[in-house]
Formats: structure tokens, C-alpha cells, sequence
């Protein structure tokens, strides 16, 4: 389908894109990498009057540290982050993450902001940020804002992003002194699709028992937007990391759930792998091993 018509404004700073997007001649949509834009454009599930692109925006791009903490530009490539020497060596599950979006080609057009404002229930990148604990940077008509990554996803394809805000970056704490982690994806097809399921951890362990300290577990695909599975954390939380404590949280893991059918695969089926992949994904870094999948 040839993409219908439509204005295209560049501004070259934040506060001239947020002008842009509240004049009111039509329907505007911001365009980062355009990986999931244009195809909805193209399936005709949107049909915007402009576009405003954020590619000439300043100071929306790169990666940088402070304070500790990750800072990065909403208009970052998922492909960049998983090249990143800082960011592999401090928050390895990230640049894991981002290296898993599909292909190299959209890993190289899709950013960080982008993939956050879309929603993606099946994410890659959204998991790893909800262990991480992301904040999220946020621009608008009035005071710019920062919102807990736990807090931005609302809905299937809804954040909390009110009208005419756009996400300027995020801000990831460091990891705890010794963390493990890690991110497994299932895909029923190729390795290069979304997610059928997605799961993330970061674990704390101590001892020779591995007795689990802080646990942080976050689902992709499992739910109308990428969630925490926060009982399982808390059933960890203070027990030894042996097979059968590993079971349960994956069975908490698994009715925390709630999955959407599509054709992809069952909610049931779904439910099934989120078990599977949680029960992997802890299993390997208990036993401090690479993590397959």
C-alpha cells in the first residue's frame, strides 16, 4: 500500500517539537526510527497529516554516564546500546536486550524512546529497563517530567504520556555490586521475530547456598504490556535458589501472566513458555552459566 500524503516537520530542538506536535491542523506523529510507524501507516491503522521528525533534534542521541547511573537519549539506536563498551560492562542485561531486537537493519533504525512510546507488549528492550528500573524523561507544553518505568505502560499500546509530551531519555541506575542477569526470548518462528515470550531477571545471590537477596523479574509478551512479575520476586526474596524455589517463582511467574492469543500462539500456550523461560533463565544464573535463548 503506497503511504498517503502527509507534511513533514523537522525541528531542530525539543522545545520546537513540542510546538509542532500541539498546533492543531490535523493529526501529527512523532517519527524516530519509523520501524513500527511507517508499517502502521502502510496497514492504514494510522493516517497522520504530519509527521515530525526528531532525527535533527539536539542532544537526543549517545549514551553517557553520571553519577553511576546510565543516561540515554530517547533517539539512541537499540543497535547502538548493544554496541556500547560502557553500557556492556555496566548493564550487560540491557545491551543483551537491545542486541536481541530483531534484525540488524531495524536494530539500527529503532531507538530506545521510540520503542518505549509504541508499547510493545512483546518488547525486547522493556523488560530488561523494567529490572533495571528505568526512569523515563519526558518533555511537554509545561514542566518536563520523569516517569518510573513501572509506571509509564497503562495499557495495550497506551502509556502514560499525556497529550503532546515526547520522551527525551531515560536515566538507569547501576546494578547492584555483584548482580547477575540476563534475557531470554522464545520465538515460535525465527529468531528475528518479536518476542512470542520475553523474560528478564537480575538476581542478587548470597552464599554458598545462593540465597536470593534481590530479585527483579520482568515478562515480555505475556500480558497487554510488558509487566514485573512481582510476586515471584518476592517469593525469592530471602530463600535459597534451589530447583524447587526456582519451580515455584516460575509457576507464580506463569499466573501473574496474562497473556493475549493471537497468531502467534495461545494464551495458554504463552502461559506455558512463560514457565519454561523463567525456570531457564534462573536455573542459569544460579548456576552463574551463559544463558541460552
Amino acid at each position: 500500500m503506497r503511504l498517503r500524503p502527509f507534511a513533514l516537520r523537522e525541528p531542530a530542538t525539543v522545545e520546537e517539537a513540542v510546538a509542532a506536535l500541539a498546533d492543531l491542523d490535523g493529526e501529527a506523529r512523532l517519527v524516530a526510527g519509523g520501524t513500527a510507524l511507517v508499517p502502521m501507516i502502510r496497514l492504514g491503522l494510522v493516517a497522520p497529516d504530519r509527521l515530525i521528525s526528531l532525527h535533527r533534534v539536539a542532544g537526543l542521541q549517545g549514551a553517557r554516564t553520571a553519577g553511576g547511573a546510565l543516561e540515554l537519549g530517547a533517539m539512541t539506536t537499540c543497535g547502538a546500546v548493544e554496541r556500547h563498551p560502557e553500557v556492556r560492562h555496566g548493564w550487560p542485561l540491557l545491551a543483551r536486550a537491545a542486541g536481541r531486537v530483531a534484525s540488524p537493519a531495524v536494530r539500527n533504525l529503532s531507538t530506545v524512546g521510540g520503542n518505549l512510546a509504541y508499547a510493545e507488549a512483546a518488547s525486547d528492550v522493556s523488560p530488561a529497563l523494567l529490572c533495571l528500573e528505568a526512569e523515563i524523561h519526558v518533555a511537554g507544553p509545561g514542566r518536563g517530567r520523569t516517569v518510573p518505568i513501572t509506571t509509564l505502560f497503562r495499557g495495550f499500546y497506551e502509556t502514560a504520556l499525556a497529550p503532546g509530551e515526547i520522551i527525551t531519555g531515560l536515566r538507569v541506575p547501576a546494578m547492584p555490586a555483584g548482580a547477575r542477569s540476563g534475557y531470554v526470548k522464545f520465538c515460535s518462528r525465527s529468531a528475528e521475530d518479536k518476542p512470542l515470550v520475553g523474560v528478564a531477571a537480575v538476581l542478587t545471590l548470597e552464599g554458598a547456598r545462593s540465597v536470593c537477596r534481590r530479585a527483579r523479574i520482568a515478562l515480555g509478551g505475556a500480558a497487554p504490556t510488558p509487566i514485573r512479575a512481582a510476586r515471584a520476586e518476592v517469593g525469592l526474596e530471602g530463600e535459597a535458589l534451589s530447583d524447587a524455589a526456582i519451580a515455584a517463582a516460575a509457576e507464580t511467574a506463569a499466573r501473574e501472566a496474562d497473556p493475549l492469543s493471537d497468531l502467534m500462539g495461545s494464551a495458554d500456550y504463552r502461559r506455558r513458555m512463560v514457565r519454561v523461560w523463567v525456570r531457564r533463565l534462573l536455573t542459569a544464573l544460579r548456576d552463574d552459566r551463559p544463558v541460552e535463548g
